[in-house]
């Protein structure tokens, strides 16, 4: 990846979750993508950002194992910190990192589909899987069309519309057709249980750790 695409990628990663506190959001969501908003910055359990996080539906989705799924999520951590970007898994640590900014001022959707993407991201990291496997665009790398998937699966579950859908996945650095082919890859796993490009992910190839800040 060069130094330009790694740039768009950062920007993707800082734009593609809307926090306009003044755009209109569901009112009548459950218990699970509520978010404790008390917490200080740090590092805290995954379960403590998201009390009811083990009622969520889409779970199963992230793993069909019961006993796989609850030590995915005593094990998980979250790490507020930085006054910048959104969500990435820091794979050195690992943890899922949430700015502090995103914490306080995203919505609580947006915050839980978000968590939901980086869990996806913290089981396939236990699977051995590249986070930011260069070998790969980014609208093919497994890793990522499995994290939108497990988000927009549940997003359409309460309630998200088609166009929140294409603004959850717009991103400056993207063309229109690579947009449509992420949701494609999206739609097809949903559809199939089968992720492109899977088999030649799990060949191990060199790796570099990446931090978008």
């Amino acid at each position: 990846m060069s130094s330009i695409e790694f740039r768009f990628l950062v920007e993707y990663l800082l734009c593609t979750i809307d926090c306009n506190p003044d755009k209109p959001m569901p009112r009548d969501l459950p218990a699970w993508p509520q978010v404790d908003r008390s917490l200080a910055t740090g590092e805290h359990p995954y379960l403590k950002v998201l009390p009811a996080a083990k009622s969520s539906p889409a779970l199963a989705r992230i793993t069909a194992l019961p006993a796989t799924r609850d030590r995915l999520l005593e094990r998980a951590r979250v790490q507020i910190r930085g006054d910048q970007g959104y969500a990435f898994v820091d794979v050195d640590v690992p943890c899922i990192v949430l700015s502090e900014w995103y914490f306080r001022s995203g919505s609580d959707r947006d915050l839980y589909l978000d968590l939901l993407h980086e869990l996806t991201h913290l089981r396939q990291l236990d699977e051995g899987l590249d986070l930011w496997d260069e070998r790969f665009a980014y609208v093919d790398r497994p890793t990522e069309i499995e994290g939108y998937a497990v988000a927009i699966e549940e997003g359409r579950r309460l309630g998200m519309t088609s166009e929140d859908i294409a603004d959850h996945l717009a991103a400056p650095w993207m063309t229109a057709d690579e947009t449509a082919r992420l949701l494609a890859h999206v739609d097809g796993f949903l559809a199939t249980g089968v992720l492109p490009n899977l088999a030649a992910a799990k060949i191990p190839a060199p790796r570099r750790s990446r931090r978008p800040w």
